[in-house]
């Protein structure tokens, strides 16, 4: 019984985080901060399992840690794709010699085993999941924060971001990712579904006409886009730069 109750205080009921999947208005009024962040913590471990298991094969496979393990596997991936379409790739990124690089450093010897090292970096990444996940939900809801009050909507920080929390429901279909094809689909479908959810909560917490609280929730994603285009200009100009250099 007691652990029953602790239970109920970190996470809210199955039945609750299903109807605010299915955008039942009541779902999104009964829920705490703490509900809201166990709930996410465990959303995204639960997500996070499947690439956990496939990033440790992929890690022990190639014999070195995680981050290497991926770099070799992209850059070879961005080397058959150049050469079956025939691009020529800019002076600075040369797929081919970042590829032998990365099979270079994987190929360097490392004290631990490579199912041990290659493991303790999957788990690393696995954990990361629910810090990606929390700090998306806090700062995405900032911003939308802001545009709901110059929207004319009132609502309580605790209060919003209960309800919000629910929106990392459908994000489970995101761990399904490194399927080919179907996991493409499942993670289109599950951003998708959870951006509904989103707005579907934020209309009833701020009491918003629905098309206004879809405007505050959308709101930062321009915002995201433009940012990312901004770092990825920044980031390759000053690749150019330190190599010219």
């Amino acid at each position: 019984m007691r652990w029953h109750m602790n239970w109920r205080v970190w996470l809210p009921s199955p039945q609750q985080i299903s109807n605010a999947a299915q955008l039942r208005r009541a779902a999104y009024l009964q829920s705490t901060m703490q509900q809201a962040i166990g709930m996410i913590v465990l959303l995204a471990l639960v997500a996070g399992l499947l690439p956990f298991i496939l990033n440790w094969f992929l890690a022990a496979q190639t014999g070195t840690v995680l981050p290497i393990a991926q770099a070799v596997q992209a850059s070879a991936e961005a080397q058959d794709v150049t050469g079956r379409l025939g691009f020529n790739t800019p002076w600075f990124f040369n797929s081919a010699a970042l590829h032998d690089l990365y099979q270079t450093i994987a190929g360097m010897g490392q004290p631990l085993p490579d199912w041990l090292a290659g493991g303790l970096s999957a788990l690393g990444e696995w954990i990361n999941w629910p810090l990606q996940w929390l700090s998306l939900w806090i700062v995405y809801g900032a911003v939308v924060m802001v545009a709901n009050k110059g929207l004319g909507g009132n609502v309580t920080m605790q209060r919003f971001y209960a309800a919000t929390s629910y929106a990392a429901a459908p994000l489970l279909l995101t761990g399904l990712s490194p399927i080919p094809c179907l996991g493409t689909l499942a993670g289109l479908v599950g951003v998708g579904w959870s951006l509904v959810v989103y707005i579907r909560a934020n209309a009833e917490v701020t009491g918003l006409p629905l098309p206004r609280a879809a405007a505050a929730a959308l709101l930062p994603l321009p915002i995201i886009g433009l940012a990312i285009l901004l770092a990825g200009g920044l980031l390759v100009a000053l690749s150019g730069l330190i190599i010219a250099l």
